[in-house]
């Protein structure tokens, strides 16, 4: 199996405007739409690597859907939004069905709480409630749990929380603790994708964190590690990626891992060994990893 080169891409999506684009507003009030960015930018220096595995990456996005709009640099290099990065989206899946790859679109959590657009709301409302339906119609494969998000409805079966639980109460009204999302995923070709988050949230009652270290040692991730798959992907909130590759290696020392992570908002890459890749991809949707 061939892993696609890991590349860490720079948000500036958005071609210039058509000549006289613009918006009608009802009042007969022309507003002009904001071209971004300002100033000319470099083209990407090579094209991108395709594997049998290929990968794009958000993580930590914060609300951020609008793009980086100051003309100082480097944010026009940034200045892609919600709508050029899900155009960017759509065009790879389809490249992806031409050439007969795998392409995973994974988020390692933090969607919101950052800037207006997500966390304005009203008083009594829900944070990210209206920002959330645009993010909604991103195809996403797997999607793990960050501080700030939940999005089990929209993405059943494809929302990872291997240890976070939230109390409910069952049909008997009995209180119960059970995963805010799955454990695991099963995905042909590539079968295991797992998430994982060490947060200790004391604000939000309902929830428990379990510690990656105990969490390695459940009997559930010893029997989804049993069988050995094409590929692990791992899409993580914490900084506790050492733990979780140790355990997998201990019983598949060759199967290739890909471990996609998130919140200290950096761009970062490192392999492990020569079967591994670690990927962060920065914050704010500056950056996408591909």
């Amino acid at each position: 199996m061939i892993l696609a080169a890991t590349t860490l891409l720079s948000l500036a999506l958005r071609g210039a405007a058509c000549a006289g684009d613009h918006l009608h507003a009802r009042d007969g009030h022309v507003h002009e739409r904001h071209a971004y960015p300002h100033v000319p930018l470099s083209p990407p220096y090579r094209p991108l690597v395709w594997g049998d595995l290929n990968v794009i990456h958000t993580t930590d996005t914060h609300g951020w859907l609008l793009g980086h709009q100051k003309s100082s640099l480097a944010e026009p290099y940034y200045s892609g939004d919600l709508g050029d990065f899900s155009s960017f989206v759509t065009h790879m899946k389809q490249i992806a069905i031409d050439k007969d790859v795998d392409l995973l679109l994974v988020d390692s959590g933090d969607l919101h709480d950052g800037t207006g657009i997500s966390d304005g709301y009203p008083p009594g409302g829900v944070d990210a409630h209206d920002s959330n339906k645009f993010v909604e119609r991103l195809p996403y494969d797997l999607m793990t749990i960050g501080k700030y998000t939940n999005f089990v409805p929209h993405l059943a079966g494809r929302y990872l929380t291997s240890n976070v639980n939230i109390t409910i109460f069952n049909s008997d009204g009995e209180a119960e603790s059970v995963p805010v999302g799955v454990h695991h995923k099963e995905r042909s070709p590539y079968n295991f994708s797992w998430s994982y988050i060490q947060f200790h949230w004391e604000r939000y009652v309902n929830t428990t964190v379990q510690s990656v270290g105990h969490m390695i040692k459940e009997q559930w991730f010893a029997e989804a590690i049993s069988e050995e798959p094409d590929a692990f992907t791992h899409a993580m909130s914490d900084d506790s990626w050492p733990t979780v590759f140790d355990a997998v290696r201990a019983v598949h020392p060759l199967t290739p891992i890909l471990i996609l992570g998130g919140h200290s908002h950096i761009r970062d890459c490192q392999q492990y060994d020569g079967r591994s890749l670690a990927l962060e991809s920065g914050r704010y949707m500056e950056t996408i990893g591909v």
